[in-house]
């Protein structure tokens, strides 16, 4: 397959996957985004025409009619899909189902790295050091000795209740199966089912949610301390009731994509090293 890739719309991961990818050898061109030493290529059409491997943006659309691009992008992603053909392999990330549905029907394979086990499992790192920061942005007292409870005991919820301890806190992970709670308490968490977690609720200095379904619900939100603050890093839906938490005046803050923003060139590097491994293999097969 040709090394020749282009990387349409995005933020500034996808520059630095630019750069990251051409250091490895391959010839990169963009469309719609921001100017820099690397010029844009001003025909889409024959952009596209020319080659074979097509990056779009994580997400890879806000309201399912334009790429997501700080570069505003001026196709609609029903004008760029009829440009597309059976040799085209393209890439992106949270690719909703209508829009993947219509990618493939016209390229030969549409593939969301998103979903790739190593994309999710690098950012981990980056996600957690998001919660870091967001954390140190928002409180007047150090991470150490405070009192965290962490919902959820997935693969970002292990590393961020690590690094919470590494600091310092004392975490409670809080889940529905008791043999996660089991775990995390094996690993030198405490532990507390998210069903029991409104009794207690009222500990905790700051909460950390990686839920992607209602858990932090009004009722808990009544029985935090006044002073709490909230960090929602889980996929929509999220976990959190934000209304509920605006009316009582709590600091809750929803944090998608963090990698891209704090870590915006580990992030692209971590998506061009997923995009290489799968080129690798397909000129193997």
């Amino acid at each position: 397959m040709s090394k020749n890739i282009l990387i349409i719309g995005g933020d500034t991961r996808q520059l630095h996957m630019a750069d990251y990818l051409e250091n490895k050898g391959y010839c990169v061109a963009v469309y719609g985004l921001p100017a820099t030493d690397r010029k844009n290529v001003a025909d889409l059409k024959q952009a596209i025409k020319n080659t074979q491997i097509i990056n779009l943006p994580l997400p890879l659309s806000k309201d399912g009619k334009y790429l997501f691009s700080v570069a505003p992008i001026k196709e609609t992603i029903d004008e760029i899909i009829p440009k597309l053909n059976e040799n085209h392999m393209v890439f992106a990330g949270m690719i909703n189902k209508s829009i993947e549905k219509k990618l493939s029907s016209r390229a030969g394979k549409v593939i969301d790295y998103f979903g790739l086990e190593e994309v999710t499992v690098k950012n981990t790192v980056p996600t957690a050091q998001g919660i870091i920061k967001t954390i140190i942005d928002n409180v007047d007292y150090t991470i150490n000795s405070s009192n965290c409870a962490v919902f959820g005991y997935g693969r970002v919820a292990k590393v961020t209740a690590k690094v919470l301890q590494s600091l310092g806190a004392n975490v409670t992970v809080c889940a529905r199966k008791k043999g996660d709670i089991a775990s995390a308490e094996v690993n030198g968490f405490n532990g507390c089912l998210i069903s029991d977690f409104i009794s207690v609720a009222d500990n905790f200095d700051f909460i950390i949610n990686t839920v992607p379904s209602m858990v932090i619900t009004r009722e808990i939100l009544l029985n935090v301390k006044n002073d709490c603050l909230i960090i929602d890093v889980a996929s929509a839906p999220y976990g959190t009731d934000f209304a509920a938490a605006f009316e009582l005046g709590i600091n809750a803050v929803q944090c998608p994509s963090l990698p891209g923003k704090v870590a915006p060139k580990t992030a692209g590097k971590i998506i061009a090293d997923a995009i290489i491994d799968i080129l690798e293999e397909e000129n193997h097969e």
